[in-house]
């Protein structure tokens, strides 16, 4: 065998490694609106949030997807054209809120590029068509992810077969976890997870399984145009169904988030054994 064919297959056959390698361990994680925004304030960003999340994603040395929510962006504009699950033909709410969405999601990269984390932003509207289904972007992606980039997206208003809608991103995560198995998924939110009662820290919920019966009020967690942290749960359960687990954790607290990055067990473990 000569030097330069012994080469050839060896550089082809490292390439495969690291693409099965890629594939075995991506994470998906989703940045709450309530983790990247204040609020309670109208278009503000929480800068400090996003550096130490930027920071925490530097140093990650595992593929990574981000989809990020809308926080006082989206959602303050949805809450204002009262546009929740329903589709919509006013132009100015679609622009608004896709405008909004597109001024948030731009702020979070340039903060990321300051790490130097090679982003590589994509919008919702080119990934679906219009019955709500996820075009085939894995090759992208995967493509991206091999050459340590960042894909990064956001939950926004995306074309339907009667006007516009909101899709959220943590529809999106379900989504892609369908579409590329990652290894791990992580929520973080602006709370260490899922409780009984969020009124009594005491009662955070270490693990959900599914087909399990646990106690949860409901009436006392937040809620937003998307539906809050009883359908992020869905979303998580429906993630789990397809055999990817899920934790629920604190962005806001950046030594659970890389804890849960790295797959370790905190917050609120969501299962499907």
């Amino acid at each position: 065998m000569s030097l330069v064919v012994w080469v050839l297959e060896h550089f082809q056959l490292s390439c495969l490694n690291r693409v099965s390698s890629l594939v075995n361990n991506i994470i998906i994680l989703k940045l709450g609106g309530s983790v990247i925004t204040a609020k309670s304030k109208p278009q503000t960003l929480n800068v400090r949030a996003i550096k130490n999340i930027a920071k925490i994603i530097s140093e990650f040395d595992k593929p990574i997807i981000v989809v990020h929510g809308a926080g006082s962006f989206g959602h303050y504009f949805a809450k204002r054209f009262r546009i929740s699950n329903k589709q919509t033909t006013s132009t100015k709410a679609i622009i608004q809120i896709r405008e909004s969405m597109i001024k948030l999601n731009s702020s979070i990269i340039e903060i990321f590029n300051k790490y130097k984390i090679n982003t590589l932003s994509f919008s919702p509207i080119s990934m679906y068509n219009k019955k709500n289904i996820l075009l085939h972007w894995e090759d992208y992606l995967k493509k991206m992810l091999n050459m340590d980039m960042v894909p990064i997206t956001y939950g926004d208003m995306i074309l339907g077969s009667k006007g516009f809608y909101i899709i959220s991103g943590d529809v999106i995560v379900k989504d892609l976890t369908r579409m590329l198995n990652p290894r791990n998924v992580v929520f973080a939110s602006d709370i260490d997870g899922i409780y009984s009662d969020i009124n009594d820290k005491s009662t955070l919920i270490k693990k959900v399984q599914l087909n399990k019966r646990y106690s949860i009020n409901f009436n006392t967690q937040k809620f937003d145009v998307t539906g809050g942290i009883q359908t992020k749960l869905k979303q998580a359960l429906d993630i789990a169904q397809l055999g990817t687990n899920v934790q629920i954790t604190n962005g806001l607290r950046p030594r659970m988030l890389m804890k849960a990055l790295n797959g370790e067990h905190i917050g609120t473990l969501i299962t499907g054994d």
